[in-house]
């Protein structure tokens, strides 16, 4: 029986590694065409914010680019980090914002709009559509994730030097596989709207998944790489409080450790804090269990990044949020059992569509939604299950 269930899984991977590669193949012929001049293009500009918040809108102009057959092109003039297009692969090999004309019409991101005929339209963030085809659905546990690993492993493709400095931390950490890593996100993200969590509320889940892995096994080292905006505090609390693990991090932050709050969030500025950044990124995402808080656009970034090689749908857990997208389309649900709400309660039928109106508290997975009466409340998640919306991306007629 586990033979079997081996040889469904590889074969399942192979397609989905199989398929990945065409929609990597597919984004970057439009991004690349043999003549700049006359092919269409969307420009985008995006507000100003940090690395992971930036590169959600752009994937959402990059989306908007695939479905319109455009190749996208990204005003850099408010970008947070200097060095950006050092760090990270460009784009386009073959077009840039040079080869556009100084008057360019803005697109709302209405596709009945008749823009068909213009061959440059700006869009500034625009609403847009969730990706979904039908041939994921039956090869990932998670179609929407695995779309949008395509859309980010795409945009955040590092440039080699990177890789190399990558492997360079690698091997002063020891670090192989299999490892853990969390990602613990303090600072200004407290002072606007997120809570402190306790490195024991990050620790449970790793805890959990080492004991799965390995038991008892007194010679096994059990590491867990951590990135962090407040390393000064996060690394000493767990070291103490888990002797029993090795807790390592990126060398190149130890200067995070002799900072206080405000001087490292004004580091993350600077073209040093954004190589560390990039670093983190591919270590965290190619831990085999990660740990973080969706309400940061990192922890979401890991997870998303993760989905983009492999169904990475039980290799990743948040203890805030579910997975939600910049600018999606509402996500639909269908009750799978009857749900009789008591008061601030949804209640419905099974069959009943429930479209999700709010984000989802973790680890009780209460959803916050609207029933087909137009009554709003809490209810269980696991009363429901997604209901995939399928659109077409012009760029990718012929792929499925």
């Amino acid at each position: 029986m586990k033979f079997l269930v081996d040889v469904i899984h590889n074969e399942s991977q192979k397609e989905l590694s199989d398929l990945g590669n065409e929609v990597q193949s597919r984004i970057h012929k439009l991004q690349n065409p043999s003549d700049c001049k006359t092919a269409k293009k969307l420009v985008c500009k995006f507000p100003y914010c940090g690395l992971g918040c930036q590169h959600h809108h752009i994937g959402n102009c990059l989306l908007a680019a695939l479905g319109t057959n455009r190749v996208m092109l990204v005003d850099y003039s408010s970008v947070r980090y200097p060095g950006i297009q050092k760090v990270f692969l460009p784009l386009s090999d073959t077009c840039s914002m040079e080869d556009l004309p100084k008057q360019v019409d803005e697109w709302k991101g209405d596709l009945q709009e008749n823009y068909e005929h213009i061959q440059v339209v700006r869009l500034d963030l625009g609403p847009e559509n969730n990706p979904n085809t039908q041939k994921i659905e039956f090869l990932h546990d998670d179609p929407n994730m695995w779309w949008i690993g395509q859309i980010m492993g795409y945009l955040l493709r590092p440039k080699p030097w990177i890789s190399v400095r990558v492997q360079q931390i690698r091997e002063e950490l020891n670090l192989t596989h299999p490892y853990v890593s969390i990602h613990v996100r303090r600072t200004d993200k407290l002072m606007i709207k997120a809570r402190k969590f306790e490195v024991e509320e990050y620790m449970d889940p790793v805890v959990a998944w080492y004991d799965s892995q390995v038991g008892n096994a007194s010679n096994y080292t059990r590491r867990v790489y951590v990135a962090s905006d407040d390393l000064a505090s996060v690394i000493p609390d767990a070291r103490n409080k888990y002797p029993d693990y090795d807790f390592v991090y990126n060398a190149v932050d130890d200067k995070k450790l002799l900072k206080d709050m405000r001087q490292t969030v004004q580091s993350r500025q600077t073209e040093d804090e954004l190589v560390a950044l990039a670093c983190d990124l591919i270590i965290l995402s190619e831990s085999d269990y990660f740990v973080g808080t969706y309400s940061s656009n990192i922890g979401r970034l890991v997870t998303q990044l993760m989905h983009s090689s492999t169904d990475a749908t039980f290799r990743s857990r948040s203890i805030d949020h579910r997975m939600h997208y910049h600018r999606g389309l509402p996500l639909t649900y269908r009750a799978v059992e009857d749900f009789s709400g008591e008061k601030g309660k949804l209640s419905f039928f099974a069959g009943e569509t429930i479209v999700l109106t709010s984000s989802v508290e973790s680890p009780s997975y209460k959803g916050f939604g609207r029933n087909e009466a137009g009554q709003e409340g809490s209810f269980p998640m696991y009363k429901v299950e997604q209901m995939l919306t399928f659109v077409q991306y012009l760029a990718l007629n012929d792929t499925f």
